[in-house]
């Protein structure tokens, strides 16, 4: 099996770490434009161009770009029927995104987004708690992401703007979204703060939300790359008859509030330390997303990565920037297109 990685930043040397392990991976094909050393005997060093002209014979590719270039990457491999994983978000535009929706159905692959967290055990517990009432109807929610990202983490060039990479909404806190939206359901309407240009970035660093779902259960979502250090990821879930929260780095760790304290599930909890690799910060959720990419389950799975079933998390993104943009006090989701200053 041969599988293509566009882009070797942090998500690029994340999924090389992992699948130079597979013993079903006989090579892995990075595209990559600038000088690499001490790459893994499995990895070898190509180009677009040698894929077009069918120098290269590929089985699967993952796109690792920045956000903006993702419609380009993605495009290029379902024209030639290879089944594709893209980092989140998918694409920024939702012009793009229809048109990745309809080329996926015209060339008859696969293209899925990398929503890893969704994979966490915490994460499925939560669900099953959703599910099975274990402490009623869930009526409030309140979701917060405090992250720090320096000077330096945005002098790429393309971090931190709208066309390419987008603000703490649409880069950062876009996991606890399409967390929120898988649990709780669509959003009828919503009310946003953003505040921009603490670091002279185009995009925001900070946004608050008010989410009111259709089921009626209400959501606040903060979210903000100012913080001086990483603190917290969290989503504190009250319902009628108790109170869960999960929380940590990647939303791996799930507690329960009892009369005196607050007491960790650890049957369903994992620990992720910091850096690169299988037990990393970044989580498990990369590993098992590609243990069912490579057995082709992913195709099968109930966690719904297909991008046409995650058009819904970009629709109320895009709805929310151009509430923020227009200053409107409150707002209702519609299928707007939002244009992207530059």
């Amino acid at each position: 099996m041969n599988i293509a990685i566009v882009g070797y930043g942090a998500a690029g040397k994340h999924y090389i770490e992992l699948l130079r392990s597979s013993k079903k991976v006989k090579k892995i094909f990075l595209i990559e434009k600038n000088k690499i050393k001490n790459l893994h005997k499995k990895c070898v060093i190509t180009t677009f161009k040698d894929i077009a002209k069918k120098k290269v014979k590929l089985d699967y590719a993952i796109i690792c770009t920045p956000s903006g270039s993702h419609y380009l990457h993605t495009s290029f491999f379902l024209k030639k029927s290879i089944d594709t994983l893209i980092e989140k978000p998918f694409v920024l535009s939702l012009k793009d995104a229809k048109r990745l929706v309809l080329l996926k159905k015209k060339t008859k692959t696969k293209c899925w987004v990398a929503f890893q967290n969704r994979h966490n055990v915490a994460i499925d517990q939560g669900k099953k708690i959703i599910k099975n009432k274990k402490f009623g109807s869930p009526f409030f929610v309140d979701a917060a992401l405090y992250w720090h990202r320096s000077k330096k983490y945005y002098s790429t060039g393309w971090r931190g703007k709208y066309i390419s990479d987008g603000g703490v909404l649409f880069n950062q806190s876009i996991h606890l979204l399409d967390i929120m939206i898988y649990f709780f359901g669509p959003v009828k309407k919503f009310n946003v703060f953003g505040a921009f240009n603490k670091k002279k970035l185009q995009a925001e660093d900070l946004i608050t939300l008010n989410l009111v779902h259709k089921n009626n259960i209400i959501s606040n979502l903060k979210a903000t790359t100012r913080a001086n250090r990483d603190y917290r990821m969290s989503m504190d879930v009250l319902c009628d008859k108790g109170r869960y929260l999960i929380k940590d780095i990647s939303l791996n760790k799930i507690f329960y509030f009892t009369k005196t304290h607050l007491k960790m599930d650890k049957l369903n909890s994992e620990h992720f330390p910091k850096g690169l690799g299988p037990k990393s910060g970044m989580g498990n959720g990369h590993k098992k997303i590609l243990k069912e990419f490579l057995n082709k389950k992913i195709f099968k799975s109930s966690r719904d990565l297909d991008i046409e079933k995650n058009l819904y998390v970009l629709k109320l993104i895009h709805s929310i920037y151009n509430s923020l943009f227009k200053e409107k006090k409150y707002s209702v989701v519609k299928e707007t297109e939002f244009q992207y200053k530059q």
